[in-house]
């Protein structure tokens, strides 16, 4: 069994880490002292001084990395080992979530605990095969996309925080020559969509019509993820939160702001997940019809939303509707945006769900632009 020092801990502190997580945090260059960078921030008005080691050669660099953390701590009013937990992981996403169980702070149940560890995997799983792919289905496939386990195997459990109880998922950044085709980064990004989407079907959900999530199934909602969201509430439907922090080293601009759930959610959630288990199976069509409506892809999800009008051809039936949606890729796109431009036809092949308010295109098997 080894064990590792505080001044082992503080040694693996590298120097560029130290210097992008001042810069991610408001931190500014002020000048030099001796063999140090002298770095400053405003607290209530008042300058704060920081001294970062020009190199870590020193022999007393642990000690100069023991003081960073301290300063830190006490501008951030956090604990120090969650400061020098954060110093050694710049370049890690993060995932938490909190749970608020009847029990002592910093505990949980043991079989609400095992449900909720489930559920964070499950939810992940759901957000990776939604990534993995652009069908949008109710109800995930049993065999999940190549890509979307190869991105669940690089996720870690972290070590849990204060406050209640926190389970903590820790996303390594991917190395920059490597162009997964679907990276961790994505499927956080869309699992904060899908979680956020259904989060607020639930909200505008009465009753036992379940529209709101038919609507949202485009957006990463399934009934997949609605029984891993309910996982982790367990048993006790306990009130739960799901939060996002972005490596220091690459900050996303996408808005991710806290997603909170709470009995009454996880209760629609649990009855909402069984009726998107019960919806009809889409039926395979062609449309062919004008884009009257683009939208631009969230940053959290790389399809983008089109609307067309025109008409539905499939077994034994012909009809004109003039609101049809669906997602595209880039490429698909930027054909529709180019398209929507000069007023062409597009057909589309692919499977058609009816919402009860507007027909979608969940998987779209052909795409193509017609001639004049």
């Amino acid at each position: 069994m080894s064990y590792e020092s505080p001044n082992d801990e503080r040694r693996t502190v590298g120097l560029s880490a130290i210097v992008t997580y001042l810069r991610s945090t408001g931190w500014r260059e002020s000048g030099t002292y001796s063999r140090a960078i002298v770095w400053t921030t405003i607290v209530e008005e008042s300058e704060v001084e920081l001294l970062v080691p020009a190199t870590s050669e020193l022999r007393d660099y642990a000690e100069r990395v023991a003081d960073i953390v301290r300063t830190l701590a006490f501008v951030e009013e956090r604990p120090e080992h969650e400061i020098l937990r954060d110093l050694r992981s710049t370049r890690v996403d993060v995932y938490e979530i909190r749970t608020v169980p009847d029990t002592p702070s910093g505990t949980i149940p043991l079989s609400e605990g095992l449900r909720a560890v489930r559920g964070v995997h499950d939810i992940l799983l759901a957000a990776a095969t939604a990534a993995a792919s652009p069908d949008r289905p109710s109800v995930l496939p049993s065999q999940k996309p190549l890509a979307a386990k190869a991105v669940i195997d690089q996720l870690r459990l972290g070590q849990t925080s204060v406050g209640s109880y926190v389970l903590r998922v820790e996303s390594p950044l991917a190395d920059a020559s490597l162009k997964p085709a679907v990276s961790a980064r994505d499927v956080l990004l869309l699992l904060h969509q899908a979680a956020s989407a259904a989060r607020d079907a639930a909200a505008e959900t009465y009753g036992d019509n379940f529209i709101e999530f038919e609507e949202r199934i485009g957006d990463g909602v399934s009934a997949n993820l609605c029984d891993a969201l309910v996982a982790i509430g367990g048993q006790r439907q306990s009130m739960f939160e799901l939060s996002f922090s972005w490596a220091a080293a690459s900050p996303t601009e996408a808005d991710t702001p806290l997603v909170r759930f709470d009995s009454r959610a996880i209760s629609t959630l649990k009855r909402a997940a069984k009726h998107l288990r019960m919806l009809p199976v889409t039926e395979a069509v062609v449309v062919i019809g004008r884009i009257t409506h683009l939208e631009r892809p969230r940053p959290t999800d790389k399809l983008g939303k089109v609307q067309l009008a025109g008409t539905i051809q499939g077994k034994d039936q012909r009809r004109e509707e003039d609101r049809i949606v669906m997602r595209l890729n880039p490429q698909q796109y930027s054909l529709a945006v180019a398209t929507h431009g000069d007023g062409r036809n597009v057909r589309v092949t692919g499977a058609l769900r009816h919402t009860g308010r507007q027909y979608e295109i969940s998987r779209i098997d052909q795409f193509e632009v017609l001639a004049d």
